[in-house]
This record gives C-alpha cells, structure tokens and sequence, in this order.
C-alpha cells in the first residue's frame, strides 16, 4: 500500500466507522425515539452517512431535556 491508501485507511475510513457505530449505538439507546422511528434513522445514517448522521446530531434533542 502506497501512502495515501494508509491516510485514507486511517484518517477517513476508520474514524466514519467509528462515527457510524457511535451514532448507530446512540440511536439505540434512546428511550425517546419510538421503533420506527429508530429505523428510519438507522436507514439514513445507513444510506446517506455523513449527511445522515449529521443531522440526526443536529435534529436530535438534548439529553438533558430527556426524562
């Protein structure tokens, strides 16, 4: 591998997978988003990453209002 297969290795392709599954983990974990709601976010974080997850970061609430 030459080195910009190891630059885009290691400064784009690992931290969108780490940025996926985080997103993917935090859609999960809300008990505020209903089923298939969760789905629907899972879909666009799947189809469209990096547009996707940024706006399920901006659309999302605070998690400080969450109760």
């Amino acid at each position: 591998m030459v080195f910009w297969d190891w630059f885009i290795l290691f400064f784009v392709f690992i931290p969108m997978m780490i940025a996926w599954v985080y997103t993917a983990f935090d859609i999960f974990a809300r008990p505020d988003i209903g089923g298939f709601a969760k789905f629907l976010w899972l879909l666009l974080i799947l189809f469209i990453p990096i547009i996707g997850m940024l706006i399920y970061f901006i659309a999302r609430p605070d998690e400080f209002l969450v109760e």
